[in-house]
């Protein structure tokens, strides 16, 4: 794999974020296993739930296409230094990693060219384990009065 060509193809998509409230742009790319790379960028919405992360949608280019085996994903935005995946783009990429019982490489380059190269299992400790279920998540959200 080629890590410069996968910021390429971060960088080129960055310039088609959809950002009109913060401006602020970020594109990501991801390498499938077959060797594939599948672009995407930011999106905002007035509604801020339904703006999605450039990752989420690179990593759903690459679903669109029959793509879920994911071996490194790559961030760029208009920031001086990297700037590394958020919280929930992690459990998103961890949701996929696990369907493989593999790590995730992680690329992040500022403006500066300054790079962080690091994985999945390295950023994230938390999200939910293995075994948790979708009733177990349903059951989390139910409240009681005690």
């Amino acid at each position: 794999m080629n890590i410069d060509e996968l910021i390429s193809a971060a960088l080129r998509v960055l310039e088609n974020a959809s950002v009109p409230l913060s401006r602020f742009r970020v594109g990501a790319a991801v390498l499938t296993a077959n060797g594939k790379i599948f672009e995407g960028c930011n999106t905002e919405s007035l509604i801020p739930v339904l703006g999605v992360c450039a990752e989420r949608n690179a990593i759903n280019h690459a679903l669109i296409h029959g793509e879920s085996r994911f071996i490194a994903v790559a961030v760029v935005s208009d920031l001086h230094l990297p700037l590394l995946p958020c919280g929930t783009c992690l459990q998103y990429m961890q949701e996929f990693a696990r369907q493989e019982d593999r790590d995730i490489l992680i690329i992040a380059e500022g403006r500066s060219g300054d790079r962080i190269v690091t994985s999945l299992d390295e950023l994230f400790k938390g999200g939910f384990p293995p075994e948790t279920s979708v009733k177990d998540i349903q059951e989390s959200f139910r409240w009681t009065p005690e």
